[in-house]
């Protein structure tokens, strides 16, 4: 914004230096051109004067000498002709009276006019300045006296005036973009800059940030306004989900104590009872995390975690222990393959993914079913294999989107978000998901995420 805004400027004040620059260069030019035409103009009427006599005599010999002299001195040819343009004096030979220059001098001035001043004498014109006056004898023209002028001197000191008056110029436009145009742009983009800090404030969480609107124009006044009502708004919608979450966790802890008391006494006897229990572990977990979520101060985020790296093996075999009951139960055979330790993030919601896996593989699938636990480089794989008819290379494209289902189970029960949660979870601690055929037919589903480094077997 700043760079744009400077860009307008800078150019209009260009725009204002150079009009207000033409003028004086006009007048420099215009007055050396006229210094120099009025000091060889006097010189031009004491040749005519001194001309008179010998033009009514036909004595020129001390004339002729006159102008000699006086080229000499001054380095300016001078002649004199008569009524018929002829030249009867002159300081060095060759002159041509029909040339534009002189004759449009002679027209004027044995016409008994004075001619006008030359035009400015800016550095690129070439050429002499024709200074000429009538020779006059009781009202009679009787001739004229010409001065062919040199004009290199007056040129240079022109082009020496327009170097200076361009050196201001770029000082003066310099002065003016460092001590008024930057000052102006950055008092003019002071209350965008305050309102950018104040987002930036607010996407780091710090809901309480705003803005000042106090001496601002009306637009940014009311831009200020909206910008803190949006930021309350989001404050007070935060502060009510904290709350809501810090009692809905507080709630839910009693109810989860005394099922769990319930749930010991019980799963000593049924294998499906500690499975159970291990869901109420898993909902206590959940609890505590909204707990340290409502205490956090920044939005979204749970509490820094100082957990040790979660070793993946060993919470999907603890996992298992339940659903192989789950799957005897339904007369499945469900095989716990290769189990490698691995440390992973510890946020890794592992039941959640494991529980979507399973239960897609004894819907969709047909066992046996595998579960097995690898690493792979940087990346510990959970793996899960059904030997059902699996997809088509079309459809493994198209696993873990939002609501997609394969056309051979879209009779079956089922929202199609199940390995899009699995997705998300993953990501979320940055793996993925890959899907794809196995050798011997059917579907393995994998969900790689990154090995923890500091993990020690």
């Amino acid at each position: 914004m700043r760079r744009r805004l400077l860009q307008s400027l800078v150019p209009m004040v260009v725009i204002l230096a150079i009009v207000a620059a033409v003028p004086l260069a006009n007048y420099i030019a215009t007055s050396a051109s006229r210094t120099l035409f009025l000091s060889r103009s006097n010189d031009a009427d004491w040749f005519a004067t001194m001309a008179e006599s010998p033009l009514q005599s036909g004595d020129i010999a001390n004339l002729r000498e006159l102008a000699v002299r006086y080229h000499e001195l001054y380095n300016t040819p001078v002649f004199v002709v008569d009524v018929d343009r002829k030249v009867v004096a002159t300081s060095r030979s060759g002159v041509d009276v029909d040339e534009p220059d002189l004759k449009s001098a002679l027209d004027s001035t044995l016409a008994g006019r004075l001619p006008s001043e030359p035009p400015a004498l800016f550095p690129w014109r070439t050429g002499e300045m024709v200074v000429a006056r009538p020779v006059v004898n009781n009202g009679r023209v009787l001739g004229a006296a010409v001065l062919r002028v040199p004009t290199e001197k007056a040129r240079d000191q022109v082009q020496r005036g327009l170097l200076l008056l361009l050196g201001g110029l770029l000082i003066s436009i310099g002065a003016i973009v460092i001590g008024i145009v930057r000052p102006i742009t950055r008092w003019v983009l002071r209350p965008l800059n305050d309102l950018d800090n104040a987002t930036h404030q607010i996407t780091r969480g710090a809901l309480d940030t705003r803005v000042s609107t106090d001496g601002r124009a009306p637009e940014l006044r009311r831009l200020g306004d909206s910008f803190n009502s949006m930021a309350l708004s989001l404050h007070q919608d935060r502060q009510r989900e904290r709350e809501f979450v810090a009692d809905a966790s507080h709630q839910l802890r009693t109810p989860l104590t005394s099922a769990r008391i319930h749930i010991e006494g019980l799963s000593r006897l049924s294998p499906t009872a500690r499975f159970a229990l291990s869901d109420i572990d898993r909902l206590g977990r959940i609890v505590q995390r909204l707990s340290r979520l409502a205490g956090s101060d920044r939005p979204g985020a749970d509490a820094e975690s100082n957990e040790e790296p979660l070793d993946l093996a060993q919470a999907v075999k603890e996992r298992l222990v339940g659903w192989k009951a789950v799957y005897a139960a339904d007369d499945m055979e469900l095989i716990i393959g290769e189990m490698v330790p691995g440390g992973v993030a510890p946020e890794l919601e592992v039941d959640d993914i494991l529980d979507v896996l399973l239960d897609n593989a004894s819907k969709y699938g047909a066992p046996p079913v595998e579960v097995s636990v690898t690493r792979d480089g940087t990346e510990v794989v959970m793996s899960v294999r059904d030997h059902g008819l699996g997809l088509g290379s079309r459809d493994l494209k198209k696993v873990g989107e939002r609501f997609w289902r394969s056309a051979h189970h879209r009779e079956m029960p089922g929202t199609g978000l199940g390995l899009a949660i699995v997705r998300s979870e993953a990501a979320r601690v940055g793996g993925r998901v890959v899907a794809r055929p196995p050798i011997g037919g059917g579907l393995v589903i994998e969900v790689r995420v990154p090995l923890i480094d500091d993990y020690e077997v």
